[in-house]
């Protein structure tokens, strides 16, 4: 593949997964300790509201993340031998367990919370509210070390 195309296609993924990484940068500075301390009628709010969006934006911004670590993995297919590409596919097969995880862990907890009525919310919101800050602080990890093996992948390209 032209270099000047592979150069591209790796600066989208890069562009991609940084803003999937400064998300889970985030989350460890100042959601998860932001929600751990919200009443239980102010984490219910917060939690229904972002969810909405992020489940809006998610729909067209994970598969185009899905898509460009892919992109990216073919445009590296020439360079399989190099450690730039075995990062960048690490860097997806780190996206992928995200997304299981996701699926498994924060769609249900998500469900959940959508459920709830704010005049009416069960006994069980603290404990709701800490199963979804343990969930988002490995989901965290997830996000911030593709992003970082992306980068490795880039700074180890040679060309």
């Amino acid at each position: 593949m032209e270099t000047g195309w592979t150069s591209i296609i790796i600066g989208i993924a890069t562009f991609l997964s940084g803003l999937y990484g400064g998300t889970g940068f985030f989350v460890a500075m100042g959601g998860n300790p932001a929600i751990s301390r919200m009443s239980d009628k102010t984490f219910a709010e917060y939690w229904q509201l972002t969810d909405h969006f992020m489940a809006a934006r998610m729909k067209v911004f994970g598969p185009l993340l899905l898509l460009s670590l892919i992109a990216a993995i073919i445009a590296l297919l020439p360079e399989w031998n190099s450690a730039s590409f075995w990062l960048m596919v690490f860097a997806l097969v780190i996206i992928i367990i995200d997304i299981i995880f996701t699926l498994s862990t924060n769609h249900p907890l998500n469900k959940r919370i959508q459920s709830w009525r704010l005049d009416k919310l069960p006994a069980d919101v603290q404990q709701v509210k800490q199963q979804v800050v343990q969930a988002f602080a490995m989901r965290l990890v997830f996000m911030i070390t593709s992003f970082a093996l992306v980068l490795l992948s880039v700074w180890f390209r040679k060309g």
